[in-house]
Protein backbone atom coordinates (compact mmCIF):
# COMPACT_ATOMS: atom_id res chain seq x y z
CA UNK A 1 0.00 0.00 0.00
CA UNK A 2 2.76 2.48 0.71
CA UNK A 3 4.58 1.86 -2.31
CA UNK A 4 1.54 2.85 -4.61
CA UNK A 5 1.19 5.93 -2.55
CA UNK A 6 5.05 6.71 -2.75
CA UNK A 7 4.58 5.58 -6.74
CA UNK A 8 1.32 8.21 -7.14
CA UNK A 9 2.99 10.71 -5.31
CA UNK A 10 6.21 10.54 -7.36
CA UNK A 11 4.30 10.79 -10.75
CA UNK A 12 2.41 14.34 -9.64
CA UNK A 13 5.51 16.01 -8.49
CA UNK A 14 7.07 14.77 -11.42
CA UNK A 15 4.05 15.76 -13.75
CA UNK A 16 3.92 19.51 -11.70
CA UNK A 17 7.06 21.12 -12.79
CA UNK A 18 5.58 20.17 -16.56
CA UNK A 19 2.35 21.69 -15.80
CA UNK A 20 4.18 25.23 -14.36
CA UNK A 21 6.62 25.10 -17.20
CA UNK A 22 3.82 25.04 -20.47
CA UNK A 23 2.23 28.31 -18.64
CA UNK A 24 6.00 29.83 -18.52
CA UNK A 25 5.40 31.60 -21.94
CA UNK A 26 5.56 35.27 -23.28
CA UNK A 27 2.88 36.92 -25.31
CA UNK A 28 3.64 35.06 -28.37
CA UNK A 29 3.61 31.69 -26.94
CA UNK A 30 6.91 30.65 -26.75
CA UNK A 31 8.49 28.83 -23.85
CA UNK A 32 10.30 31.05 -21.46
CA UNK A 33 11.15 28.81 -18.57
CA UNK A 34 14.29 28.41 -19.87
CA UNK A 35 15.70 32.48 -19.90
CA UNK A 36 15.11 33.79 -16.44
CA UNK A 37 15.78 37.28 -17.42
CA UNK A 38 13.16 37.62 -19.84
CA UNK A 39 10.31 36.28 -17.61
CA UNK A 40 11.31 38.52 -14.44
CA UNK A 41 11.50 41.48 -17.35
CA UNK A 42 7.73 40.38 -17.89
CA UNK A 43 6.66 40.06 -14.42
CA UNK A 44 8.16 43.61 -13.68
CA UNK A 45 6.21 45.19 -16.33
CA UNK A 46 2.69 44.01 -15.26
CA UNK A 47 0.28 46.73 -13.84
CA UNK A 48 -1.88 44.21 -11.21
CA UNK A 49 -0.53 42.11 -8.60
CA UNK A 50 -2.26 38.67 -9.52
CA UNK A 51 -0.74 38.66 -12.72
CA UNK A 52 2.37 39.23 -11.67
CA UNK A 53 2.08 36.53 -9.06
CA UNK A 54 0.67 34.05 -11.39
CA UNK A 55 3.51 34.81 -13.61
CA UNK A 56 6.36 34.03 -10.76
CA UNK A 57 4.24 31.00 -9.69
CA UNK A 58 4.21 29.41 -13.29
CA UNK A 59 7.65 30.37 -14.14
CA UNK A 60 8.88 28.78 -11.02
CA UNK A 61 12.18 26.86 -10.52
CA UNK A 62 11.46 25.31 -6.89
CA UNK A 63 15.54 26.48 -5.70
CA UNK A 64 17.29 29.88 -5.00
CA UNK A 65 16.64 31.74 -8.40
CA UNK A 66 12.81 31.82 -7.49
CA UNK A 67 13.69 34.54 -4.91
CA UNK A 68 15.01 37.04 -7.55
CA UNK A 69 11.97 35.94 -10.01
CA UNK A 70 9.22 36.53 -6.64
CA UNK A 71 11.11 40.08 -6.03
CA UNK A 72 9.64 41.16 -9.52
CA UNK A 73 6.24 39.35 -8.53
CA UNK A 74 6.38 41.41 -5.36
CA UNK A 75 7.76 44.93 -6.11
CA UNK A 76 4.82 44.92 -8.39
CA UNK A 77 1.96 43.67 -5.66
CA UNK A 78 3.74 46.76 -3.41
CA UNK A 79 3.04 49.01 -6.09
CA UNK A 80 -0.51 48.45 -6.29
CA UNK A 81 -0.52 48.13 -2.13
CA UNK A 82 1.10 51.78 -1.91
CA UNK A 83 -1.18 53.40 -4.55
CA UNK A 84 -4.38 52.40 -2.07
CA UNK A 85 -2.52 53.77 0.88
CA UNK A 86 -2.33 50.33 3.12
CA UNK A 87 -4.41 50.60 6.48
CA UNK A 88 -2.08 50.19 9.49
CA UNK A 89 -3.80 46.98 10.48
CA UNK A 90 -3.31 45.78 7.06
CA UNK A 91 0.72 46.68 7.31
CA UNK A 92 0.78 45.13 11.06
CA UNK A 93 -1.18 41.83 9.26
CA UNK A 94 1.39 42.18 6.94
CA UNK A 95 4.38 41.99 8.88
CA UNK A 96 3.02 39.43 10.89
CA UNK A 97 2.23 37.35 8.04
CA UNK A 98 6.17 37.69 6.63
CA UNK A 99 7.90 37.09 10.22
CA UNK A 100 5.75 33.67 9.84
CA UNK A 101 6.87 33.09 6.61
CA UNK A 102 10.52 33.95 7.67
CA UNK A 103 10.39 31.76 10.64
CA UNK A 104 9.64 28.68 8.00
CA UNK A 105 12.66 29.45 6.58
CA UNK A 106 14.87 29.62 9.75
CA UNK A 107 13.42 26.70 11.24
CA UNK A 108 14.30 24.74 7.67
CA UNK A 109 16.97 26.63 5.66
CA UNK A 110 18.46 24.97 2.76
CA UNK A 111 17.20 25.76 -1.26
CA UNK A 112 13.65 24.93 -1.12
CA UNK A 113 13.28 27.06 2.10
CA UNK A 114 14.54 29.67 0.42
CA UNK A 115 12.00 28.89 -2.86
CA UNK A 116 9.24 28.22 -0.47
CA UNK A 117 10.25 31.62 2.19
CA UNK A 118 10.16 33.40 -1.34
CA UNK A 119 6.84 32.15 -2.00
CA UNK A 120 5.44 32.95 1.14
CA UNK A 121 6.36 36.51 1.66
CA UNK A 122 4.07 36.54 -2.29
CA UNK A 123 1.08 34.97 -1.08
CA UNK A 124 1.30 37.16 2.06
CA UNK A 125 1.42 40.60 -0.09
CA UNK A 126 -1.22 38.87 -2.38
CA UNK A 127 -3.41 38.45 0.35
CA UNK A 128 -3.14 41.70 1.81
CA UNK A 129 -3.97 43.39 -1.97
CA UNK A 130 -7.11 41.00 -2.28
CA UNK A 131 -8.65 41.94 1.09
CA UNK A 132 -9.68 45.35 -0.61
CA UNK A 133 -13.15 43.83 -2.30
CA UNK A 134 -13.64 46.61 -4.47
CA UNK A 135 -10.30 46.62 -5.83
CA UNK A 136 -9.95 46.63 -9.85
CA UNK A 137 -6.65 46.53 -10.15
CA UNK A 138 -4.67 44.04 -7.86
Amino acid sequence: MNTVKTLIAGIVLAAAPMAMAGQCTDANGKDISNNPAVFQDLISKKTNCWEAAELARACAYGSSLDVRTVSEAYAVCEKVLAQRGPKKEDTALLNAMTDRCQAYHNQNGGTMAISSTAYCHLSAIQFIVNMDPYAENY
